[in-house]
């Protein structure tokens, strides 16, 4: 399986059970030096209560209404950096629910225009000793002590931080490359907080699941806002192509059993709406 994944594939296996399906990514996890950041993140869900975690590696995914979907995205950003996304269908949406995997184009022109939200040091700020660095990174997502605002970033908001001498802004800054332990070499990440504040990225997915025939409609209509789960934080319309971003593209309708892992660096994940027709959307993500 590492093989397959160190050539971009995306690994699909069916009639694998819970256990299974944990054992799979555990082995897969240790192979890459990934074990301990796979336990982690099972532990955080039921820390930060943001997921719940449902066998020992699998946690659910983010809650949504009838109609919602989910637009294309790596999970995490570039401080998580992680690594593989593994998804594991308990039961799915009899009408909708599809999950679409869209193959990264690293070297697309359209990144040119992309930008990420993340936290920088602004102008002024005073010396920080390696204490309060840990701090700073830990309370704000610094990527690093050396993160300072340049001249082509936009601020979106200051921040009160509660560090006296440090002064920070939320920023649009141009996306950096991550390394990939699958490739060894650097890519260009669709991370979280460069996909979901994107409003440019949900009208390219509305219009790509319409293209496809894969949007549900709602019966009394719908504003484009309604179907976007994380439409408050689309603070930003970058203007990119997003057809330009994706060289290909794998769309799945996952049946109980189903499991699929994927490298999130270089593969974005989505999932379009489904209806309230019976049949519950129940899948579980597991991340290293």
């Amino acid at each position: 399986m590492i093989e397959a994944l160190s050539r971009d594939c995306v690994i699909l296996i069916r009639n694998v059970s819970p256990s299974e399906a944990d054992g799979l990514v555990h082995q897969i996890a240790g192979e890459l030096g990934l074990q301990k950041k796979l336990e982690l993140e099972a532990g955080f869900s039921d820390f930060l209560g943001h997921r719940r975690r449902i066998t020992k590696y699998f946690m659910s995914v983010n809650s949504r209404d009838d109609y919602q979907l989910v637009t294309p995205h790596s999970e995490g950003d570039r401080i998580s950096n992680m690594q593989l996304s593994c998804f594991y269908c308990f039961e799915n949406s009899k009408d909708g629910g599809e999950t679409i995997l869209l193959n990264i184009d690293d070297t697309s022109e359209a990144w040119g225009l992309l930008r990420e939200k993340t936290t920088k040091i602004l102008p002024g700020s005073k010396p920080l000793s390696r204490g309060m660095i840990t701090r700073a990174k830990a309370l704000y997502r610094l990527s690093s002590p050396d993160d300072y605002l340049v001249p082509d970033d936009q601020i979106v908001a200051e921040v009160k931080s509660e560090i006296p001498g440090l002064l920070l802004a939320i920023v649009m800054a141009r996306p950096k490359r991550s390394f990939s332990l699958l490739l060894g070499r650097d890519v260009n990440v669709l991370w979280d907080n460069i996909g979901s504040v994107d409003q440019s990225c949900l009208h390219f997915f509305v219009r790509m699941l319409q293209e496809r025939e894969l949007l549900k409609r709602p019966p009394d209509g719908f504003e484009l806002h309604q179907l976007d789960p994380v439409n408050a934080g689309r603070s930003w319309c970058s203007g990119a192509d997003y057809e330009k971003l994706f060289c290909d593209e794998i769309i799945l309708k996952l049946k109980p059993g189903d499991l699929v892992i994927l490298n999130n660096l270089t593969w974005a994940h989505a999932v379009n709406n489904w209806t309230s027709l019976p049949g519950t959307r129940r899948i579980a993500v597991a991340l290293a």
